[in-house]
């Protein structure tokens, strides 16, 4: 099986020099030439940002990481040694974390009421439900009411199912600060972590100070060690697992378990997008506290951002911020925030998150850019999303396990999945050509194990294995695959099967299997064979394009698409394939 791993739709052919084919006559016929180029970094480099949950119900899913790391490090092993057989660089990569606290949203005893002189919070009493009124003024109830929204929880108390309108009378009027909007409750903001920390029943503080601020997408580490772990170019990979083992290589492994317990007091309005955008807006204008200039990310490296959580993403601005129903963890207005009608919903849209991510990737950023989601929703054949884990002792729960896992037999078509908007980013970011990873927080209870995900993780940090064509070639035999060294002059031919083959580029997983018959668009290289670049090396694809492009069944198909007569045409198809090309007949 060869790896597909980082299949880039071409949006670096701008600057890798993606020539367009064009049509050449001949006769009627019609010959559809096709290449790519596709030019390497002259870095081997990857810098990895973990975006950690650090809201209650998260130790268990922080020590699954940090005892799972090692898969990690094992693949990232194996793709060294096996670069250095082949006189390549090894890859040196550096890891960083921040998490998903930026502010918590909480209720304080107040609404939201419009007023002349400008919204005011007011204490609301004698409530009666009502069908319909207009949130946050008078319209709709009787005199002395206002319209408030009222959130609708579970029969425990720990979801948000929905809302309702009820009209109240205020009394205790103050001015609104930032974030009120008519009808909905006041908030107060708190961007510290609690002063003191609640009961170690209810969470774990990890290395979190109480009082201290929230790092709002600034890196952290335990007390001693890095904020940036340096996995450099002159450890001794080849050491790893051995009694020699580098012990600079041993103390980073151990570093990285450590960094990882983030803890589970922060904030349970966990803000996962934000943080990474936060992180790396800062990191890039040299913003982060004890991070240099250019240090992480790095120009030239690769990038890969590693969101991991329990609880779906609730990124909101400050000044109108998603208002959280209680103070109770697991009480998800954000939730009900993305089931709203688009014009309500207060959340930041998926796709300003999509367009940062990938605007990264330029000259004077990170060389490439892949993502990956270990989050508590799975996809539905129906497109939804379902729950991959819940609570099964709701009277502990999400405080404290145990908790049901149920990948393998979700429960698809309901409106409640603790991930929707991390996978909507995964499509977005697929549809841009970058490469996502996904997995769930299920695999942190034995006998499961975060280690595939992990290495499939490491895999988006090695270098490039795979090519994306323009077209599709019309058949094997007419797909060249080559190595051209700076010069130009052509270092190796690839042969395929052993060194390369095409694969399905709709296949999700990093390990597709390669296409019995037939072409596609994708090309995948595998890592373990003699066709790898080096880096500043440049990977060539040239190919006779299908014809038309959407190809045929038969000779009448060709002469209605181009013209002439049936008799001037053959219809060449690919054994196991299911259309073909178009070409002269005879020829």
């Amino acid at each position: 099986m060869v790896r597909r791993g980082m299949l880039l739709a071409l949006v670096a052919s701008a600057a890798a020099g993606c020539n367009d084919y064009n049509f050449s006559p001949v006769g009627h016929c019609l010959l559809q030439p096709g290449s790519v180029r596709v030019q390497l970094s002259k870095v081997s480099s990857a810098d990895v940002l973990f975006v950690v949950d650090d809201s209650p119900s998260m130790d268990p899913k922080q020590d699954g990481l940090a005892a799972s790391f090692k898969d990690f490090i094992t693949r990232m092993v194996q793709a060294n040694t096996a670069r250095a057989a082949r006189g390549l660089d090894p890859v040196d990569f550096r890891i960083a974390v921040t998490t998903t606290s930026v502010f918590w949203a909480g209720p304080n005893g107040r609404s939201c009421v419009a007023g002349s002189g400008g919204n005011q919070c007011c204490r609301i009493s004698a409530c009666t439900d009502v069908a319909s009124c207009t949130p946050g003024v008078a319209a709709g109830c009787g005199t002395g009411q206002v319209c408030v929204r009222t959130p609708v929880l579970d029969a425990d108390g720990l979801r948000v199912t929905g809302s309702k309108q009820q009209c109240c009378a205020p009394s205790d009027c103050t001015a609104a600060g930032a974030g009120c909007a008519p009808g909905d409750a006041c908030t107060t903001l708190q961007t510290t972590y609690s002063n003191p920390f609640p009961s170690s029943s209810f969470c774990t503080p990890g290395y979190a100070v109480a009082g201290a601020p929230y790092p709002g997408g600034a890196l952290v580490s335990a007390p001693g060690n890095p904020r940036i772990l340096d996995f450099s170019k002159d450890l001794d990979w080849a050491s790893w697992g051995t009694a020699s083992q580098d012990g600079r290589l041993t103390q980073l492994v151990q570093q990285f378990a450590q960094n990882i317990k983030v803890g589970s007091c922060g904030s349970g309005q966990e803000q996962g997008l934000e943080a990474g955008r936060l992180a790396l807006q800062k990191a890039l204008a040299g913003q982060l506290p004890g991070v240099a200039p250019g240090t992480f990310p790095r120009p030239g490296a690769k990038l890969v951002v590693v969101w991991v959580g329990d609880e779906d993403d609730c990124s909101s601005p400050s000044a109108t911020p998603v208002p959280m129903a209680t103070s109770t963890p697991g009480a998800d207005a954000c939730v009900l925030d993305k089931h709203q009608p688009a014009g309500a919903q207060r959340e930041i849209p998926v796709s300003d998150y999509a367009a940062f991510f990938a605007s990264l990737v330029r000259a004077d950023g990170p060389a490439d850019l892949g993502a990956a989601f270990i989050v508590s929703s799975v996809r539905c054949a129906d497109g939804s999303y379902a729950a991959a884990d819940s609570c099964s002792g709701i009277a502990s729960c999400p405080v404290q396990p145990p908790l049901t896992c149920h990948p393998a037999a979700p429960a698809c078509g309901g409106a409640f999945a603790a991930g929707e908007r991390f996978l909507q980013l995964g499509d977005q970011l697929r549809a841009r050509g970058i490469a996502v990873v996904e997995g769930t927080v299920c695999d942190a209870y034995p006998p499961s194990t975060f280690g595939p995900v992990l290495s499939a993780i490491a895999d988006l940090a090695r270098p490039l294995d795979g090519l994306r064509l323009p077209t599709v070639p019309a058949a094997r035999a007419v797909t060249n695959l080559r190595i051209a060294d700076a010069s130009g002059t052509t270092r190796r031919t690839c042969a395929y099967g052993t060194d390369w083959c095409f694969v399905p580029c709709d296949d999700p997983s990093t390990t597709p299997a390669c296409l019995p018959a037939g072409t596609s668009q994708c090309i995948a290289i595998d890592p373990s064979a003699a066709c790898v670049a080096n880096p500043g090396e440049t990977y060539a694809a040239e190919y006779l394009g299908t014809v038309p492009a959407g190809g045929c069944a038969n000779a009448g198909e060709c002469a209605q698409a181009l013209g002439g007569k049936e008799g001037d045409w053959a219809c060449h198809v690919e054994p196991g394939a299911s259309r073909g090309s178009c070409a002269c007949a005879g020829g």
